[in-house]
């Protein structure tokens, strides 16, 4: 095994051929994003700084018990990791590989359906009071969430420089955010948080609604994926627009 310094793309596997979204991981490759790297005789592990990481490339299997050693014992870690696994490699025992702590969830790809969208969502519906404005640098770490946009960026410069985000507020109190979460060429993903006193008001579907129609505005392609267990992003997505394209294991490694 090599851990690799960054950037570091053409140490690794191409990305391209893999069959599910990787955007996270090329952000990492390309040194946009924090992260952390380590390679095989062609095969990749790519850790993200949110916690988010991709392991890929044909030679997973033939290097199999090195890489399962390396994800079992852990040792790179200090907060769980959520791991995907190129699913050319999905035919190996990872159940077994991976050790009892390890929990299995599913990740689920979307595609976007911009006619179902315009349909749907002329503009942003929002309760009386509430306001929609680009997401500032308040926004960028806010506290009492769960995802924020600062671990998916270097600093809220780049954070601004690659899409940005937008937020929810009444009487300048924030209620939900959508940002840019990976991004590079002509698609954005988003991520999309609403603070735990405002849930239930409709106001993750407006920023979410907002932040789509700043990436048409802007000749981008609005990308989705989560968890199929969080059934909010997953009935969300749906409504929005986005349809299902794949479903994959989705393993959560402890700390």
């Amino acid at each position: 095994m090599i851990s690799l310094s960054l950037p570091a793309v053409d140490a690794c596997p191409p990305l391209d051929v893999v069959p599910i979204f990787t955007g996270f991981a090329r952000n990492v490759l390309e040194d946009v994003a924090p992260g952390r790297a380590w390679a095989w005789d062609g095969a990749a592990h790519v850790l993200h700084g949110y916690g988010m990481s991709l392991l890929w490339g044909p030679g997973v299997q033939a290097s199999f018990e090195a890489i399962a050693d390396h994800l079992r014992t852990g040792a790179y870690r200090d907060m769980p990791e959520w791991l995907q696994i190129d699913p050319r490699a999905g035919h190996l025992d990872w159940e077994r590989a991976l050790g009892r702590e390890v929990e299995r969830f599913t990740r689920v790809n979307f595609a976007f359906d911009e006619a179902a969208f315009r349909a749907r969502h002329a503009a942003p519906k929002l309760p009386q009071g509430w306001s929609i404005r680009a997401l500032g640098e308040a926004e960028f770490d806010i506290p009492a969430v769960s995802v924020s946009p600062k671990p998916f960026w270097k600093s809220f410069t780049d954070f601004q420089a690659h899409g940005g985000g937008v937020c929810a507020l009444k009487n300048d109190e924030p209620g939900a955010i959508a940002f840019s979460a990976t991004r590079a060429d002509d698609w954005l993903e988003i991520g999309i948080e609403t603070l735990a006193p405002f849930r239930g008001r409709g106001l993750a579907r407006a920023v979410a609604v907002a932040m789509i129609r700043k990436c048409l505005d802007q000749g981008l392609t609005p990308v989705w994926a989560c968890r199929k267990e969080n059934t909010g992003s997953f009935l969300l997505a749906q409504n929005l627009g986005f349809r299902v394209t794949a479903e994959i294991p989705f393993y959560k490694l402890p700390g």
